[in-house]
């Protein structure tokens, strides 16, 4: 597995468009898709599922084996709320398949949904726009912090104030790492958690005018070209570029990055294969 590391969100994961997408932020115990299930994944105690397509999904049920095979509790998967009952009719045949019933927690989650990861930490599902049922994800942190009109005061006045029982604070939600799943750019456009994560995975799966954005979008999927039109939307301080198609070879990818974002972005972005 390759990583990338921004500030205090360490990312660990595989990406290659239509063969294998999974992603774990080891700090908070937490993973994205499954993949073929690295091994990595196995001990990671909580996943959410974007979407059901294999080179998402095909490991869970060996996820689940596996953890039962090394004694661990049972994990916890969320999936979109539409595909529940299938991956769970899925799993009940593997447990027939091997003769043996692992334990498994499977939870559908709909769009805008929060779940608490550990205190003040939460990830809240996002709708993305993909052929099948699908959303992304982002981390949010709550923080108390200072309302807007009082950013500007000393210290000696804020204390006063806290003193005298005004209500100096709010509680904000930052969106710290995000990630888009399978989706078109749609997922940028309508969430705008997604634009302002810290940390954002996004989708690009073409690049160049041999896949133009039209045959991207009729398979619900990023063009470089959407991308590259929307460059003001994005106030994420890292962009990874991720699941491009397996037909792209690495140096070509960062040639064609090189070659089409302005320099003024370049620093912000960067490609899973780079790293």
């Amino acid at each position: 597995m390759k990583e990338f590391q921004h500030r205090n969100v360490l990312v660990k994961g595989v990406s290659i468009g239509g063969i294998e997408s999974s992603y774990i932020l080891p700090h908070f115990k937490v993973a994205f898709d499954f993949g073929r299930c690295p091994d990595d994944l196995i001990d990671v105690p909580t996943i959410f599922l974007t979407h059901g397509h294999l080179d998402h999904s095909a490991g869970i049920a060996y996820y689940f084996s596996q953890r039962s095979l090394k004694n661990l509790p049972e994990g916890k998967v969320y999936v979109p709320a539409a595909i529940k009952k299938p991956i769970r009719k899925i799993l009940k045949l593997w447990h027939k398949i091997e003769q043996f019933e692992y334990k498994i927690q499977v939870e559908g989650i709909n769009h805008h949904q929060k779940v608490e990861i550990r205190k003040n930490v939460f990830i809240k599902a996002l709708p993305a726009f993909h052929r099948i049922p699908a959303q992304g994800y982002v981390l949010l942190e709550k923080k108390r912090k200072l309302k807007k009109e009082y950013i500007a005061l000393s210290g000696r006045k804020i204390e006063k104030l806290k003193k005298q029982g005004e209500d100096i604070f709010e509680e904000r939600e930052i969106p710290l790492f995000c990630y888009s799943g399978d989706t078109d750019i749609r997922f940028l456009e309508n969430n705008k958690e997604a634009q302002q994560a810290k940390v954002l995975l996004l989708e690009c799966t073409y690049i160049d005018d041999k896949r133009p954005p039209e045959r991207a979008h009729k398979w619900g999927h990023i063009h470089l070209y959407d991308i590259l039109d929307r460059l003001d939307l994005f106030q994420n301080e890292k962009i990874v570029l991720i699941h491009f198609s397996k037909r792209y070879k690495a140096n070509y990818i960062n040639k064609i990055l090189s070659e089409k974002l302005p320099a003024k972005y370049s620093s912000r972005f960067i490609s899973w294969p780079q790293l």
